[in-house]
C-alpha cells in the first residue's frame, strides 16, 4: 500500500500565480457588490418616487446671492421641495428661511488662512470643495434638477456632470450663467492666451453640453453661448433679472424718510442730513469695481462751486479691498461736502437703505461685456435711477436718460471715466427736470418683478 503525503496548499499557492489573489479576493467581495454597490448604483436614488425636487448649490454666501434665492422661491411656489446649499456667512430673508418646502443645507467656505500661493490655494479649495459636495449630492440623489450658478465653474460642474452620469441619471442639470469663469480669472492674469485662463475657458465650453437647460441674465450672454461656446439654441433661455418684492420704493414702506435718518445708525452724527443728496452703491470690493473712479469723482465735486448740494455716499458690502478703500477714502480728506460711510447690512435693511438714495452708483465693469450687475435691478426696486459705467449688455437694462445715466464709452482713449462720474453727479444733481424723469423711469421698472418674469418665461418648463 502506498502512502500519499498531505503538502496543504504549498504547491497549489507555489504554481497558481497571483491571479488566485484575485480570483479569491473578488469572492470574498461578491457580497458587498451584491447588495451594496449594485444597488446603489442601479437605484433612482433617494428622492425619486416622491415630491418634484430641485437641488440648488451656490458656491457662494446665500444672504447675497439674490438671483439663487429667488429660484428657490420660485420652485417653491410650484410645491417643489428645494435642498438650498450655499455659505451661511450671512442670514438669508426671512421669506427663505420660513419656507416649508425649502431646506437650507451649509456648505463651509474655503479660507486662505496661512496665506498659500494662489495655485497652491486654489488646488487646496478644489480638494476640500469636492468632498463637501460630494457628500451633499449623495444626500440628494433622485432629484428632479440640480441647479448650479456659473462661476464658479470649478469643481461643480465637472462633479455634478459625473455625479448624474454615474449615480442619478434621472436627474437633470440646469446651469445658470450669470457670467464667465474664465473671464473672471483673466481678471488676476490679463492675458485670455494664459494656460490657466484657457483651460478654464475651454472646461466651461465643453462641459456646458452636459446640461439640459442653460439659464442667462442677458440676450447677448445668450448669444455668445451659441456662436462661441457651441450651445444648442434651443437648450438657452433668457431670465433677466427683476428684483423681489422686498424691494420697495421709499412712498410704499411704512415709515417716512425722517424716521430712517433718526433710527439708522449710518445717518447718525450728519448735521442737516435732510439737505444732502445721498448716493448708493453696492459692491462686493473685488477687481472688477475700481472705486478710485468714484472718490476722484467726488473729490472733484468737493472742490467745485459751492452752490451743488453736499452728498452722502453709502457702500454697502464687504470684501478683500474694502480696507483699501477706506485707506483711500482718509487719505483724500474730504470736507463735510462728501461724507462717505460703508456698512454690511443685513438681507432686512439693505432695501431699506437703497430706497433712501436719490441715484445709485453702479461700477461694474463687466468681465465678460455680457452680464449684467444685480444690484442696479435692486435700485430700480426701490424706484432709484442710477449712473453706470458703459459696457456692451448695460443697454439691456439702464436706458439712458430714461431710468439711468450711462458714462460714454471708455473705447475713447479721451474720455476718462472718473470726469465722466463727475459730469454726471452733477448734471443730475443740477438739473431738477433731468433727475425727476429718471426717478419716473426707474418707479416705472419697480413694477417689473422677478415672480412674474420667472412665470412668463419658465412655469411652462417645470409647472
Amino acid at each position: 500500500m502506498s502512502i500519499i503525503e498531505y503538502r496543504g496548499f504549498d504547491d497549489v499557492f507555489k504554481y497558481s500565480g497571483p491571479w488566485l489573489w484575485w480570483l479569491v479576493g473578488f469572492y470574498l467581495c461578491l457580497p458587498v457588490i451584491a447588495y451594496k454597490i449594485l444597488p446603489f448604483i442601479t437605484s433612482k436614488g433617494t428622492y425619486s418616487g416622491k415630491r418634484k425636487t430641485i437641488s440648488i448649490f451656490v458656491l457662494g454666501d446665500l444672504g447675497h446671492s439674490p438671483r439663487m434665492c429667488y429660484h428657490a422661491r420660485s420652485f417653491s411656489k410650484l410645491e417643489y421641495f428645494v435642498n438650498l446649499c450655499g455659505y451661511l456667512e450671512t442670514q438669508p430673508s426671512y421669506d427663505i428661511i420660513d419656507d416649508v418646502n425649502i431646506e437650507l443645507h451649509p456648505i463651509t467656505p474655503v479660507k486662505n488662512t496661512f496665506l498659500l500661493p494662489y495655485l497652491v490655494f486654489a488646488l487646496q479649495k478644489v480638494f476640500i470643495q469636492l468632498q463637501q459636495l460630494f457628500n451633499l449630492l449623495l444626500q440628494f440623489r433622485g432629484s428632479d434638477y440640480i441647479l448650479i450658478q456659473n462661476p464658479p465653474s470649478v469643481p461643480i460642474l465637472a462633479l455634478v456632470i459625473v455625479f448624474i452620469k454615474v449615480f442619478s441619471r434621472n436627474t437633470e442639470l440646469i446651469i445658470d450663467w450669470h457670467n464667465l469663469n474664465y473671464s473672471i480669472l483673466n481678471l488676476r492674469y490679463n492675458n485670455l492666451k494664459h494656460p490657466l485662463v484657457r483651460a478654464v475657458q475651454l472646461y466651461e465650453r465643453f462641459l456646458g453640453r452636459f446640461a439640459e437647460l442653460n439659464l442667462t441674465v442677458t440676450n447677448q450672454m445668450k448669444s455668445f453661448l451659441v456662436d462661441d461656446f457651441h450651445l444648442q439654441k434651443r437648450k438657452i433661455i433668457t431670465l433677466h433679472d427683476r428684483p423681489a418684492d422686498r424691494f420697495q420704493p421709499l412712498q410704499e414702506l411704512e415709515f417716512t424718510k425722517e424716521e430712517v435718518f433718526r433710527n439708522h445708525g449710518i445717518f447718525a452724527d450728519i448735521e442737516n442730513i435732510q439737505d444732502y443728496k445721498i448716493l448708493v452703491s453696492a459692491t462686493s470690493f473685488t477687481p472688477d469695481e475700481d472705486f478710485n473712479l468714484l472718490l476722484g469723482a467726488l473729490k472733484k465735486y468737493e472742490l467745485s462751486e459751492s452752490s451743488l448740494p453736499p452728498i452722502l455716499l453709502i457702500v454697502t458690502g464687504k470684501g478683500p479691498m474694502k480696507l483699501a478703500f477706506l485707506e483711500r477714502v482718509d487719505s483724500l480728506k474730504f470736507s463735510s461736502k462728501v461724507i462717505v460711510r460703508t456698512a454690511w447690512l443685513a438681507s432686512e435693511d439693505y432695501p431699506v437703505i437703497l430706497s433712501m438714495a436719490d441715484l445709485g452708483i453702479s461700477l461694474h465693469t463687466s468681465s465678460s461685456g455680457i452680464d449684467l450687475p444685480m444690484k442696479i435691478v435692486d435700485f430700480f426696486g426701490c424706484g432709484v435711477p442710477v449712473i453706470s459705467l458703459n459696457f456692451p449688455a448695460i443697454g439691456e437694462l439702464v436706458k439712458n436718460n430714461y431710468n439711468g445715466l450711462i458714462t460714454a464709452s471708455n473705447k475713447d482713449s479721451s474720455v476718462k471715466q472718473t470726469d465722466e462720474i463727475y459730469r454726471l453727479i452733477t448734471r443730475a444733481f443740477t438739473e431738477p427736470a433731468l433727475l425727476a424723469t429718471l426717478k419716473e423711469g426707474a418707479m416705472a421698472e419697480s413694477k417689473l418683478r422677478w415672480d412674474e418674469n420667472w412665470s412668463s418665461v419658465l412655469n411652462s418648463h417645470f409647472a
